[in-house]
């Protein structure tokens, strides 16, 4: 069983429609997103459609990123606006991020002088995803900037991935120091960004908002947060070894019966999750990374290539050599 965690496309789609449907057919992406606000797509989708994107246009998150408005986020989009306060706004980021992309977690924290604002992917197996980073990291700037009528100069950013050939649009958007290949992706802000004034604040408007958010938040949030942990930690462990169930309960401070209860509540054994992960990560290893059959072997836990090219054929019906080969053509 695949967890599948969903974007809704709300109006965003609708308003940069030029800028993605040509990619949609070759996604499988509904189409019907450059009409309707109401259509879900697989995270996995929506981020492989910015990097997609990304061919004619590679700054095309922050470029885009900092032309949002309220109205491309739909509810989510419109609080954020209204907030009566910096923090709120935040505040509000963080615990309702679900409602526009279960697959993605904002927080926020202070550390010493700065504020830090932080955006990962929590789909373990997306390897790509520089241009979906980009694109949250400056729309974030961009909604401070908007609510506090103010132009931000961030202290620093943190990107998670590889550090671009060319950072002209970087350097012109953000105007300060630039860091690549980071844990995260975060924004540092002085720590005074938390007590500027809102402009646009409408504590009315933000709670009449609040309780359709905390509506929809519930019936998107995923029905096992337990599950997509197990997976991640499963994934991060993937290359030294899978982890084993007791070690999973050890992390999680939780019985070896529980977890197992938990799991089979879903219908999946432990085992089958770990082969689950280990695929999905060897065909995105294959598809999105210039990583050798053999490096790929041991990212997934095979110290013999000949073993790991077994299973990819059972997985799959092709070698690796075919799958990328065939991927690569059809790219």
């Amino acid at each position: 069983m695949k967890l599948v965690r969903t974007v809704v496309s709300e109006n965003f789609f609708q308003r940069f429609s030029d800028w993605f449907e040509p990619y949609l057919g070759p996604l499988g992406i509904d189409r019907r997103v450059l009409e309707r606000a109401d259509i879900e797509i697989p995270g996995e989708q929506y981020v492989a459609l910015w990097e997609a994107a990304a061919q004619r246009n590679p700054s095309i998150g922050i470029e885009l990123g900092f032309q949002t408005e309220a109205d491309d986020f739909g509810a989510l989009g419109h609080a954020l606006y209204c907030a009566p306060s910096v923090e709120k706004a935040l505040k509000t980021l963080h615990q309702f991020i679900v409602v526009f992309a279960q697959e993605s977690r904002f927080d926020y924290r202070v550390d010493g002088n700065a504020l830090v604002v932080e955006y990962q992917v929590t789909i373990p197996t997306i390897l790509q995803r520089r241009q979906d980073a980009e694109f949250a990291i400056t729309s974030v700037l961009r909604v401070l900037n908007l609510i506090t009528s103010s132009s931000l100069r961030p202290l620093r950013l943190d990107f998670e991935h590889e550090r671009p050939a060319d950072l002209s649009v970087h350097k012109q958007v953000f105007q300060c120091p630039l860091y690549f290949n980071q844990p995260t992706n975060r924004i540092l802000l002085p720590l005074e960004t938390l007590q500027m004034p809102v402009a646009r604040g409408n504590e009315r408007l933000y709670k009449a908002l609040e309780p359709y958010l905390e509506r929809e938040r519930e019936e998107r949030a995923v029905s096992d947060e337990l599950l997509a942990q197990v997976t991640r930690m499963i994934a991060a462990e993937m290359s030294s070894g899978a982890p084993s169930l007791d070690e999973i309960c050890e992390q999680l401070n939780l019985s070896r019966r529980t977890l197992q209860r938990r799991l089979k509540d879903h219908g999946i054994e432990y085992s089958s999750l770990v082969e689950d992960v280990r695929r999905e990560l060897a065909l995105s290893y294959i598809k999105d990374s210039d990583y050798s059959m053999t490096e790929i072997s041991l990212l997934v836990g095979y110290a013999e290539s000949g073993s790991f090219t077994r299973a990819f054929r059972r997985w799959t019906g092709h070698s690796p050599q075919q799958y990328r080969s065939s991927n690569q053509s059809g790219s």
